[in-house]
This record gives C-alpha cells, sequence and structure tokens, in this order.
C-alpha cells in the first residue's frame, strides 16, 4: 500500500533547456554588474539619489576639489569649467592654510573669481616662515591685477611666524600688495577689503610705491588718433605748431596717460581710488594714532563706504574720537572700545 508516487513526466529536452537559459542569464547579469561598477568609478555623482544631490550637491560645488574632480567627469563640464589658459573657473575661494592658498593663487582663474578669503590667524604661528609669507604675498599682488571681477578680498596673516618673532612684511612684499590693490581699482568692483594682521605704519602708508596702474580718467579716454575738434582752438594751434598727422595735444594727453600710469602711489592714495568699497576692516594693523589720524580724509571721498572697523589696534581713545568726528556721520566707525595697548 505504501508505493512512492510517480515522478513527473519531463521533456527530453527540459534539462538542455535549463541549462541554457540559465548560462545565457549570467553573461547579461555580468554585463549589468561591470556597468554598473564602470559608473559608479567614473562618476559617482550619477549614483546618488536626488534627494541626497539637492542636499549634498551646494556644499560641494563650493570646493574646489569636487570642482575639480567634476570637471573630470565630462569634456563639456571641463570645457565649461576651464578658462582660455586652462585654469579651473571658480567664484570664490577661501583658504585656511598657505599651501591651499598658493595652490588657488597658481589653479584658479583670476578673471571669474569674486571673493578671495585668506585666513591663517587659526593655523598656528608655529607652521609658516616668513619667507614662505612674503612669497605668496608677492604672487597675490600679481594675482589681483587680473581680478577684474573681484568684490570682496579678505588677507588674514598670523600674529607671529615659525620663529614666534612679530610677522611684518619686508618693503618689497608691500610694495607687491599695494601694487594688487592698485590693479583692482580700474576694475571699479572691489566692496569688501579687510587687512589684518598686517603692520600699517605711517611710514608705510605713505610710502610712494612704483608701478602702480592709474584708474582711467575721461580726459584719457580719447583715442590718440582722434584730433581735436573741427573749428576750435586747439585744432588751429595744432595745425600751425604741429607735425603733420599729430597735434601737440595728442601728445601732452599720451604723456600724461604715461606719466599717471608710472607714477608712484601711496596706500593712502591707493585706497581712495577703490570708490565701490563699502566696508573697510583694519583689523590688527599696529595701527598707531597718528596714521589713524590720516585716513578720515580719504575715507570722506569714498560714497559708498558705510563700515570701517580699526578693532584692535594702538589708537588713543581721543584719536578715535577725532576720526569718527571727521567721518561722515552714515559711516559706522567700529573698534572704539577694542583698541590694544602694551603701555
Amino acid at each position: 500500500s505504501l508505493r512512492r508516487p510517480p515522478a513527473p513526466a519531463m521533456h527530453p529536452h527540459g534539462a538542455a533547456t535549463s541549462a541554457a537559459s540559465a548560462s545565457a542569464e549570467k553573461p547579461a547579469a555580468l554585463r549589468e554588474g561591470r556597468k554598473k561598477l564602470v559608473r559608479a568609478a567614473t562618476c559617482p555623482i550619477a549614483e546618488c539619489p536626488r534627494e541626497l544631490l539637492g542636499e549634498v550637491g551646494p556644499r560641494l560645488l563650493d570646493r574646489a576639489q569636487p570642482v575639480g574632480r567634476l570637471a573630470c567627469t565630462s569634456t563639456e563640464l571641463r570645457s565649461n569649467l576651464s578658462s582660455a589658459a586652462g585654469l579651473l573657473r571658480v567664484g570664490s575661494v577661501v583658504a585656511t592654510s598657505l599651501d591651499g592658498f598658493r595652490s588657488a593663487l597658481r589653479r584658479a582663474s583670476s578673471g571669474e573669481l569674486e571673493a578671495l578669503t585668506v585666513d591663517l590667524s587659526g593655523c598656528g604661528s608655529g607652521r609658516y616662515s616668513r619667507a614662505d609669507i612674503e612669497a605668496v604675498l608677492q604672487e597675490l599682488g600679481a594675482y589681483l591685477a587680473g581680478a577684474s571681477a573681484l568684490r570682496r578680498l579678505s588677507v588674514r596673516l598670523a600674529s607671529f611666524d615659525v620663529a614666534m618673532e612679530r610677522l611684518r612684511l619686508g618693503p618689497e612684499t608691500w610694495e607687491a600688495l599695494i601694487r594688487g590693490l592698485s590693479g583692482l581699482a580700474p576694475h571699479g568692483r572691489l566692496e569688501f577689503l579687510e587687512l589684518s594682521h598686517i603692520t600699517i605704519k605711517a611710514s608705510q602708508a605713505t610710502q610712494a610705491v612704483p608701478g602702480c596702474p592709474a584708474r582711467p580718467s575721461r580726459m584719457l579716454r580719447r583715442r590718440a588718433t582722434d584730433g581735436p575738434e573741427p573749428g576750435s582752438g586747439k585744432a588751429f594751434a595744432a595745425s600751425l605748431f604741429a607735425p603733420t598727422g599729430s597735434s601737440l595735444l595728442d601728445g601732452a594727453v599720451a604723456a600724461k596717460a604715461a606719466d599717471d600710469a608710472e607714477a608712484p602711489r601711496t596706500f593712502l592714495e591707493v585706497l581712495g581710488q577703490l570708490t565701490e568699497l563699502s566696508e573697510l576692516r583694519l583689523t590688527h594693523d599696529e595701527i598707531l594714532g597718528n596714521t589713524a589720524l590720516m585716513l578720515p580724509p580719504v575715507l570722506t571721498g569714498l560714497a559708498k563706504l558705510e563700515r570701517v572697523d580699526l578693532t584692535r589696534n594702538h589708537i588713543p581713545k581721543q584719536v578715535m574720537d577725532e576720526v569718527r568726528s571727521a567721518l561722515p556721520a552714515q559711516m559706522k566707525l567700529s573698534g572704539e572700545d577694542k583698541q590694544t595697548f602694551f603701555f
């Protein structure tokens, strides 16, 4: 009565058919696995969920390294994120180390940069020598000449160098920095300027620095090939005394343009050329009372300037009161009660 149930009937070629389908599915699964690995290796961002990408993506795109990696994911992105010189096009650079700052100056395009911040005040005083810091600041001076879109510039140095000595810039570095600031004036874009832990004595503020580019004026915009207005007295004088094809007026304009382009300028004069400034911070700069009294005649000429911060300098209270009274009423002065004295 106990009999084994009969086995189900099978097609004679059933085993072969099952084996063939299984073998056909394996290469397809392997190919799909390889595709996923390739996509993950070449562009990991493509594998992220949209919700995660929308949350994390904007935080990554304001950093140079992820942007540089993103530029390598496709030819179109690389062409759009690279300048004609092959430099990375970024709108903002924030550097908290000297190596990162040097790398940014050498790899980021200056023409598209709108905000540049370097902060060495929190990295400790025992990491960099004065020579290394001055070398990078001299590169910064040359870099600023091409920063035609720069709106914010913040430079905060360390208080001491690796030898635990007070960090003071040498004459060549100071001149390079002033030439760089002067190079920003013709573009008329800088709105925020911060110079912290940079010693600014009266002798430095009034030191004439050669090689500063001039801010173009209306009188110098006329082309050298354009003659005086017909019928004017200048045209008559030019026709009498000037050689054929030229005029004394053109020569005078060209000579004045050359003189202005090569005229030495002081830090105060350069500061007065930054007409778009809305905020100025000169903190921890060892500014004394006599240097502070030189600022109001310059700052009153900056119509858009709203805030001036002189915190942690060596300015006596009576001098700060004089500075405040000399500035326009709508201009806010900070740092009156936050001065540092060692005597």
